[in-house]
């Protein structure tokens, strides 16, 4: 299947869940109230794309996204090549990583607010704790899946541990890297809006979507920041997906070539 085939089965399927929603909102299985029509909706979200307050909201959100997501991969990176290149660091922080990963990044809200009180230091804490896992996991899985016959012949050759690391490891982990910060992006998406929202103060599309759930019929308010959420989510990663495809092509082509062979024998 081609890309453009994969983009137009995107829009169709956008424009039958966008019938959908429209046809049983007009119907009145729902009510108004609760579920306004889907054009309504789109109109609403349309419009807010010329409120300054509006967009200045959405930068305060991209920003700590950014940090957050900086952050974490400034910490995962380093850790994770560090865990998956010496075992003996790796077994002694096993039980620490596994007790901490489950821990959900929304109920550590409270204790880090106490900690760092409110505001931009707060999420931005919670948005790299959250978006640390998918890079850090994905970095020691790519250190594991390195060529071990390059890094023996490089070896060979008198290169020490560093020059290995460098040379053969880091290039062969980078697209796995790229893969984690891509999961990690809309990760840290999610936490930026999630932590406004139960914040309930200051600026960001989580508050627009926090104070239009407290407004009389506001409902569509909300649907509207849930629109401009999701668009964000699928422009991030869009944008990464692209990157990734131009700067580790000659990674991603065999796996493509591997899928387009499974779905072939499949048919």
């Amino acid at each position: 299947m081609t890309r453009r085939q994969d983009v137009l089965l995107g829009l169709l399927g956008s424009a039958a869940a966008f019938g959908v929603c429209e046809a049983v909102a007009r119907a009145g299985f729902v009510r108004r109230s609760y579920l306004p029509p889907a054009s309504q909706v789109l109109a609403r979200a349309v419009r807010l794309a010329g409120d300054p307050a509006f967009l200045d909201g959405i930068g305060v959100t991209l920003r700590a996204w950014a940090l957050g997501l900086g952050l974490a991969c400034a910490v995962a990176v380093p850790l994770g090549l560090l865990l998956g290149a010496v075992p003996v660091v790796e077994a002694a922080a096993r039980a620490v990583i596994e007790f901490l990963r489950p821990l959900p990044s929304v109920a550590l809200i409270p204790l880090v607010s106490l900690l760092l009180g409110s505001g931009t230091r707060t999420e931005v804490t919670l948005i790299a704790y959250a978006s640390l896992w998918p890079v850090l996991f994905n970095t020691v899985y790519g250190l594991g899946e390195t060529d071990p016959l390059a890094k023996d012949t490089l070896r060979a050759f008198g290169s020490g541990r560093l020059a290995v690391l460098l040379r053969v490891e880091l290039p062969a982990t980078a697209p796995f890297i790229a893969a984690g910060v891509r999961i990690s992006a809309a990760v840290a998406l999610i936490l930026a809006v999630a932590t406004e929202i139960l914040s309930g103060f200051g600026q960001g599309l989580g508050i627009f979507i926090a104070q239009a759930e407290t407004a009389t019929d506001g409902t569509r308010d909300v649907l509207a920041g849930v629109v401009w959420a999701g668009a964000l989510g699928l422009v991030i990663n869009g944008v990464l997906v692209r990157a990734e495809r131009r700067l580790f092509a000659w990674a991603l082509e065999p796996r493509e070539t591997a899928g387009r062979l499974r779905r072939g024998l499949r048919w």
